[in-house]
């Protein structure tokens, strides 16, 4: 959890943004619906998550297990 004390602005939304990118075959589209949360959006850009907050990320997903099934109600 260290990662989490050392996210440029504090800014989980960037934090997401540049772990997608991260991932290489991913490429985010963020919907921003007010000029505000694009302003958030773009402080995503001119930074990069070091490999290891990215491994770090990839460890923490990897405990998390799959939802399967619809209806929502059953999640």
């Amino acid at each position: 959890m260290y990662l989490f004390y050392n996210i440029p602005n504090d800014d989980f939304d960037q934090v997401s943004l540049n772990w997608l990118v991260a991932q290489g075959n991913v490429v985010p589209i963020p919907g921003a619906k007010t000029k505000e949360q694009a302003k958030e959006f773009l402080g995503a850009l001119g930074w990069r998550l070091t490999d290891e907050e990215v491994a770090e990320l990839r460890s923490l997903a990897s405990e998390i297990k799959p939802v399967i099934g619809f209806p929502v109600e059953n999640l």
